[in-house]
């Protein structure tokens, strides 16, 4: 017997979450701060100290909750689409430190 296939299961809505979760998460940090710091303040802050990208690779280890959840659901093409969009961070955080 065959599973039924469902709207989310594509590798595109697994990228699409896994590469718009980690900004969402950055902003909502930078939201819940009790700052009247304007956000490109806070940029230029970060990138000035070196944490910008410290900062940002921590707010990618989110997709590891929804790779995990697509799992739960057996969505493996979505779980993959979110793998794809983790290496790909992964990919500019190593091109990032080269230079």
């Amino acid at each position: 017997m065959q599973r039924q296939k469902h709207n989310l299961d594509k590798t595109g809505v697994g990228l699409l979450s896994g590469l718009l979760l980690p900004p969402v998460i950055f902003i909502v940090v930078y939201l819940v701060r009790d700052d009247s710091m304007k956000f490109s303040e806070y940029i230029n802050g970060m990138w000035q100290v070196h944490a910008l990208l410290k900062v940002s690779s921590l707010c990618v280890f989110a997709n590891l909750a929804v790779f995990w959840g697509f799992l739960k659901l057996k969505f493996e093409k979505a779980a993959r689409g979110v793998l794809g969009a983790t290496l790909l961070y992964a990919f500019v955080v190593l091109i990032s430190k080269a230079f």
